[in-house]
């Protein structure tokens, strides 16, 4: 078996990689810095949970620079199938860092609902929180876009971050109203927003965990590649179909 490696890449879909990684970059980076200091000026439960949320967003997105460049590089003879095993790596980092958000923000519920929540100024923790929402659900879509191009389940995961991040800035502006009338509203928000962290590490995890451990196709995904070989001219049937994935690429031997 001869060994061949296209050295010159994907170009065009190299480019909308990195404009992806700027985004996610620059727009966590710009929420956590205003996020955290507006928690800082404030003593809202819910707030602070989301500026952890922020945080780990900023976090995951240095991850996601260095993981996803070094998964881009082409195929080399120590790696022949490429380097796209890096990128469920990623993955796993974003997931870690969600689950560490989470637990920041629960410790910060808890703790303020046992102290008992103190009254706070409404006005700069909504304001932030609406802007949040905004700016992330433009992310979420531009992020959204281009994980359909490049067929990144890594990018899908941090888009699918985006979204919960607009549900949870919107969470937690709903305490903070509410904690007019009910002062535990603020912290019970900030314990919803953590759920929300919670349920995407879990999935973000189980998906990555696949692609790292080489799973198989699911019985769905068979049926379809079994009627589109079966379609070939010349195919009198299809006998076996193994799957398994490299990374986050699919291989089949048919």
């Amino acid at each position: 078996m001869k060994y061949y490696a296209d050295h010159s890449g994907h170009p065009a879909q190299n480019r909308e990689f990195h404009q992806a990684l700027i985004i996610t970059l620059v727009g966590n980076g710009v929420l956590a810095a205003g996020k955290s200091l507006a928690a800082s000026l404030t003593d809202s439960a819910a707030l602070t949970a989301d500026a952890y949320n922020s945080l780990s967003d900023l976090l995951y997105s240095v991850m996601l620079v260095i993981g996803l460049l070094i998964a881009l590089r082409p195929a080399d003879i120590s790696h022949p199938q490429g380097h796209r095993r890096f990128e469920p790596l990623v993955g796993l980092v974003i997931s870690f860092s969600m689950a560490w958000a989470g637990y920041q923000a629960v410790s910060e519920a808890v703790g303020k609902i046992f102290s008992g929540p103190s009254a706070f100024d409404f006005g700069l923790p909504s304001l932030v929180l609406t802007a949040s929402a905004l700016v992330k659900a433009l992310m979420y879509a531009l992020i959204r876009r281009i994980a359909r191009l490049v067929h990144s389940p890594t990018l899908k995961t941090a888009a699918t971050d985006n979204l919960l991040d607009v549900i949870t800035s919107f969470t937690a502006m709903v305490g903070i109203l509410l904690s007019r009338i009910l002062p535990l509203a603020d912290p019970i928000a900030g314990l919803l927003v953590a759920i929300w962290i919670f349920r995407a590490a879990y999935n973000a995890l189980k998906e990555n965990l696949d692609f790292l451990t080489g799973a198989g196709a699911t019985e769905e995904q068979r049926t379809d590649f079994r009627e589109i070989i079966a379609a070939v001219p010349g195919v009198l049937n299809v006998h076996q179909i193994f799957s398994e994935h490299v990374g986050t690429k699919l291989l089949l031997d048919v």
